[in-house]
């Protein structure tokens, strides 16, 4: 009699711990949820090109004017974008561009445009290495410094439109070097009656560009 209680009590004892052998622990199922990195999951991780867009860059171009003959001059360069990438293969972004040279009289002459342009990829890998394009169109004026005589002036400002074909290549996982060659055109209108003139340059700069997921 005492051998069968001391089983039965062997037999009640068992049962508990074999219920939590073979039921589902859910605390460390809890703890790897919460635990897991944010974009652990491939369909929520932000593509290359996703994000907010910002760069800077500065080079230089061959620069024209209309008012200056049809001769070209050395010009220096710098931009400035702000905008978001939607995607590896779209992006938008506000364009910033300022360009300064002398003529041949020594006077110095600025040319600057704002536009507003969308960028597709031409062909690239998902780590954010590849071949863009990039246009848009917004406005543009002129500035200038005669060298001998009279104070600065500006013109009025015109239509502009622009666009660049550049290459990024990823040196860290947010940021690019992006070598780009550009080209700008923006009219120079004059008064009622009178032609206008136009503005253009082409060139290379090399920019900075940031995803900022």
């Amino acid at each position: 009699m005492t051998r069968k209680i001391l089983a039965l009590a062997a037999a009640l004892t068992a049962l508990p711990l074999a219920a939590r052998a073979d039921s589902p622990d859910p605390q460390p199922d809890l703890m790897r949820r919460t635990s897991a990195p944010r974009y652990s999951d491939p369909r929520n991780r932000p593509q290359a090109r996703q994000g907010l867009l910002l760069s800077i860059g500065a080079g230089g171009g061959s620069l024209y004017l209309s008012p200056e003959g049809p001769g070209r001059f050395g010009a220096a360069d710098v931009d400035f974008r702000i905008g978001y990438g939607f995607s590896d293969q779209f992006q938008t972004f506000m364009d910033f561009n300022a360009d300064s040279g002398s003529n041949y009289y020594g006077d110095r002459i600025g040319s600057w445009s704002w536009t507003l342009r969308g960028q597709v990829l031409l062909v690239g890998d998902r780590a954010g290495n590849g071949l863009s394009a990039n246009f848009g169109a917004g406005f543009g004026g002129l500035s200038y410094d005669p060298a001998t005589y009279g104070g600065g002036a500006s013109s009025p400002t015109g239509f502009a439109l622009a666009g660049g074909l550049s290459y990024d290549a990823r040196i860290t996982p947010s940021l690019s070097l992006s070598p780009e060659f550009f080209v700008t055109w923006h009219q120079i209108p004059n008064l009622p009656g009178v032609p206008d003139d136009v503005s253009s340059i082409y060139g290379v700069r090399l920019n900075l560009l940031w995803y900022l997921h």
